[in-house]
């Protein structure tokens, strides 16, 4: 399955409207992020895509200042289904699966940065909830 995050309105400062979500990906704005979109609403390590038991899409909430929605809902975490809407800070996105290969997006990391001196700080990392078995909702939808 290949999983794919669309921009649904312009939003000032992105140039990128489209991002391929490789789970397990975290979304930030910091360069390290697998999906990294440079924007203040966005916290550096904002959220976290990953795949469930059943390998269904899960969307879990790090903490973030501006939060984490899936339609107009905050979340902590959410399983994705195709066509709902994720919003990340400012910027709110339509998820969109497929079976087929997703055309290569290139990263929107910037030309050049200007290293400052950073502390480093100890980051709290979390252990996926498992769910019950049972077919994916995947498998029934798409077969």
């Amino acid at each position: 399955m290949h999983y794919k995050l669309v921009l649904q309105s312009h939003v000032d400062g992105l140039t990128q409207s489209q991002w391929s979500v490789l789970p397990p990906s975290t979304l930030g704005r910091e360069e390290d992020c697998a999906l990294f979109i440079d924007h203040e609403s966005i916290s550096r390590r904002h959220c976290q895509f990953y795949l469930g038991l059943d390998e269904e899409l899960i969307v879990k909430d790090l903490e973030s200042l501006n939060g984490t929605y899936v339609d107009d809902r905050r979340i902590d975490q959410a399983t994705l289904m195709p066509g709902q809407s994720v919003q990340i800070g400012a910027c709110v996105f339509t998820i969109e699966f497929s079976t087929s290969p997703v055309e290569s997006i290139a990263p929107s990391k910037p030309a050049a940065v200007k290293k400052l001196p950073v502390e480093t700080q100890a980051m709290q990392t979390f252990t996926p909830v498992p769910l019950r078995e049972e077919k994916s909702w995947w498998k029934k939808l798409f077969g």
